[in-house]
């Protein structure tokens, strides 16, 4: 009786641990999963993603709006987010690979600078580079500088788990990559998170719902289905629930990343000015 009892126990205790996965194939080093990543972005030149919905801080007020992308290596990259109640331009940012852009129609300021990291944080808060906003529209994540790292096999989720540390930043970065190669994906990118070299998360990716689509150059990208992009340290985040994308178009007429300004709208942050005195009206006492 005592044996069976045991024998049931192993059995139960079998069923607990039953979610194991085995490991597939030996760990390729760290830097083969650092080069398949960046194979991936580089096989991205220009991307359009419509009808998404985005779910982010537009200043102190968050904001979920269809939001249609578009953009080009070379810091090219150009949003127009949607005003649901009107379906009307709420926001208008664009990035035409030197300066950017930006009108908010819902508070009619304008901003205009050097198209960098901080372009795009101008509509969305977070703070990303236009080529790095490509690689999250393609499935890919960008790579800290000059890693060296260790690879482990997560048998609970089926997953590669690389761990890179940048020998010029000392910045770290988890990878939590998909191990089910037969699923017509390869190492596909679940999870990305970068650390500053003091410990403190600069940024976290996480990617859910991945499907295979076909560049038009034929390229196989798998993309997911919702993206979250959270920096702790800005107080920012970014949701996407990706619609419609197109993967390696012919790049689009170079206005489309430029913006015409109104030069009588305001700056976003100050206050209007108000209108000059009509000539010969009455000033106001002193």
């Amino acid at each position: 009786m005592r044996s069976r009892f045991l024998l049931l126990a192993a059995a139960v205790l079998a069923i607990g641990c039953g979610d194991h996965i085995k490991q597939p194939y030996e760990p390729p080093a760290a830097d083969v999963f650092v080069q398949h990543l960046r194979k991936v972005g580089d096989s991205a030149k220009t991307y359009v993603a419509t009808e998404n919905t985005m779910d982010y801080w537009l200043g102190k007020e968050r904001i979920k709006t269809t939001m249609h992308v578009m953009g080009e290596k070379g810091a090219k990259v150009r949003f127009n987010g949607i005003n649901p109640q009107t379906d009307t331009t709420a926001a208008d940012l664009a990035c035409d690979g030197t300066n950017f852009a930006f009108i908010d129609f819902q508070h009619d300021c304008h901003l205009t600078g050097v198209c960098d990291r901080n372009a795009i944080a101008q509509l969305l808060r977070v703070s990303l580079e236009p080529d790095d906003f490509l690689l999250l529209a393609v499935g890919s994540t960008p790579i800290i500088p000059d890693p060296v790292g260790k690879v482990s096999w997560n048998g609970k989720n089926g997953t590669w788990e690389v761990d890179l540390t940048s020998r010029t930043t000392g910045q770290k970065q988890h990878l939590v990559l998909d191990g089910n190669d037969g699923d017509g994906g390869k190492w596909e990118v679940l999870e990305s998170t970068v650390r500053d070299a003091a410990g403190k998360v600069e940024w976290t990716l996480t990617n859910k719902g991945m499907r295979t689509v076909k560049a038009e150059d034929g390229v196989p990208f798998r993309l997911p289905g919702k993206s979250k992009f959270v920096q702790p340290q800005q107080k920012a985040d970014l949701v996407v629930e990706w619609a419609t994308r197109k993967i390696n178009l012919p790049p689009q007429p170079a206005d489309k990343y430029t913006i015409d300004v109104d030069p009588n709208l305001r700056v976003c942050g100050q206050k209007s000015q108000p209108a000059p005195a009509a000539a010969g009206a009455p000033q106001p006492a002193r």
